[in-house]
């Protein structure tokens, strides 16, 4: 947001300013809105910011379509062309903009070969993580929401808040609501057999004094019996269950389509495996895709544990004994079928991570560079503002433990107080300023 601001501020002048405000107004805009007085260029900002996210929209749906359909190749190919252009064409004019305000001594064979490079570097870094350090992919996605913020602030001022404040309506349903597109990419991202999808979320690890002691990456869950006991049930592939012999107490309630009816409505069974007493909870002969579905199983007291970890960018399962040493991984195969490894569990990529939608990095970035345009008061109350809020969608992530959308809290209070700061508190700190009070 700090970098957003500095680009903003210092990477223009009033002539690329009006520039490219205009430039923004033609390609985006549906109503001109310099000739209307102030009520009829909100509603025209408005409706200009309907269609917009309603573009969004609608290209959402069509990257859900193509994930849910496996199109891979098509997807992370377009996705590539586009941060390709993004760096290379818009990190271009940026570049260019700051050589000819700031006068820097750059050669044309200087300058494409910096762009390529820059380009190249990003797209490698971006969508070949794995290959390359952390930090480099944290710096290009920043450089991303650096370089989509210089360009989105291009708006008037009218669009700029308008859009900001119909993306977070828009999120908020995209998110929460059954049929929101991100809520389906969500789910879909979330399955075990569920392909990568780089370039989307901003990943940072929590410091070490962040994490809980004892907290592992397996799924669990409590699970009350026809007792008053409750019995913490491991979540694993039914596969592992079944070589393990592990009695199956329950269906995740996102995978109870592909076992039918066959569940226990919340029902304790003490039957052997794949028997209830109100009929069988998974078949006896299940197919490849029953055996890869997770079902919710009890483990012997005092006995071993199974852990649920991502390591090469798959879903492995690490078998521990009852003294929690490594004993052997194990993963399923797209046939349903188990494979292990003797393995010492030192091996694994930490998932103690948070992650932040590159969309919401972007319009945090858009929201404090408009507010730095106009003051370094208004700048600073957003910054403060908006991590507020994002922290606040923290405590409520750590709540209910499922995604939630990062930009209504935060882009309401930064709108709010950009508004309040600009009318009351500016017109205050300029008072006591430029007037000496004495107490």
């Amino acid at each position: 947001m700090v970098l957003s601001a500095l680009a903003v501020v210092y990477i223009n002048t009033e002539e690329t300013l009006a520039q490219g405000a205009q430039q923004m107004a033609a390609a985006y805009q549906v109503w001109d809105i310099d000739s209307y007085s102030v009520g009829k260029s909100i509603a025209y900002s408005l409706a200009n910011s309907l269609i917009m996210v309603t573009v969004i929209c609608l290209m959402t749906f069509v990257i859900v379509l193509l994930y849910r359909n496996n199109c891979m190749k098509c997807l992370i190919g377009y996705m590539i062309v586009c941060s390709t252009t993004l760096l290379g064409f818009l990190g271009g004019h940026m570049y260019w903009v700051a050589i000819q305000i700031y006068r820097l001594p750059v050669d044309k064979f200087s300058y494409y070969l910096v762009l390529w490079n820059f380009a190249v570097v990003g797209v490698l870094a971006v969508f070949m993580g794995a290959v390359v350090p952390k930090y480099i992919t944290q710096g290009y996605l920043i450089a991303t929401s650096v370089i989509l913020a210089w360009h989105l602030d291009y708006f008037d001022e009218y669009t700029t808040w308008c859009l900001l404040f119909m993306l977070a309506l828009y999120d908020l349903c995209a998110v929460l609501t059954p049929c929101g597109p991100l809520k389906a990419l969500v789910k879909l991202m979330s399955r075990e057999d569920a392909p990568d999808m780089p370039g989307l979320l901003y990943e940072a690890e929590l410091p070490e004094e962040a994490k809980r002691p004892g907290l592992s990456n397996s799924s669990s869950t409590k699970y009350q019996g026809s007792g008053e006991n409750e019995t913490t049930l491991t979540e694993i592939p039914l596969a592992v269950a079944r070589v393990y012999s592990l009695p199956v107490k329950g269906i995740p309630h996102r995978n109870k389509d592909i076992f039918g009816k066959n569940d226990t409505k919340g029902k304790a069974s003490k039957a052997p495996l794949l028997e209830s007493r109100d009929g069988p909870l998974v078949p006896e002969d299940p197919t490849e895709k029953q055996l890869r579905a997770s079902v919710l199983v009890q483990m012997p007291e005092n006995g071993g544990k199974i852990e649920r970890h991502r390591q090469n960018r798959r879903t492995v399962y690490l078998e521990k004994d009852r003294y929690g040493e490594a004993k052997r991984v194990l993963w399923v195969n797209t046939k349903g079928k188990v494979y292990a490894e003797a393995s010492d569990g030192k091996d694994f990529e930490e998932t103690n991570t948070i992650r932040l939608g590159l969309g919401d990095f972007i319009f945090y970035s858009v929201l404090v560079a408009k507010a730095a345009q106009y003051s370094f008061t208004t700048f600073a109350a957003c910054v403060l503002v908006i991590l507020t809020g994002l922290g606040s969608t923290l405590v409520l992530l750590s709540v209910f433990h499922h995604a939630l959308p990062a930009l209504p809290i935060s882009i309401c209070l930064g709108i709010f107080f950009y508004i309040f700061t600009r009318v009351f508190i500016e017109p205050w700190v300029e008072e006591v300023l430029t007037n000496p009070y004495y107490v």
